[in-house]
């Protein structure tokens, strides 16, 4: 499921125009336990194939659902 979904994820994002899409994909990752590092890694590594523009607006996207001082309330199984 963990892999899955972080494929999902780069797929929605490098479709462009699918912000809605992959916030809700940034919060099924979050649901299967990746982590905030795995999808900006996963997304990163994806740049070549997506182009610079989708790659930001997906970061764009990660940063938005995963704010920095929030990551870990999610880990710890409190949300």
């Amino acid at each position: 499921m963990k892999t899955r979904e972080l494929l999902t994820l780069c797929v929605v994002s490098s479709l462009g125009g699918c912000e809605g899409q992959v916030k809700a994909h940034v919060q099924g990752n979050l649901n299967v336990g990746n982590s905030k590092e795995t999808m900006i890694a996963a997304i990163i590594h994806s740049l070549p194939y997506m182009g610079f523009p989708r790659t930001l607006n997906a970061l764009a996207c990660v940063n938005e659902v995963i704010p920095e001082n929030e990551e870990r309330v999610f880990y710890n199984g409190k949300i």
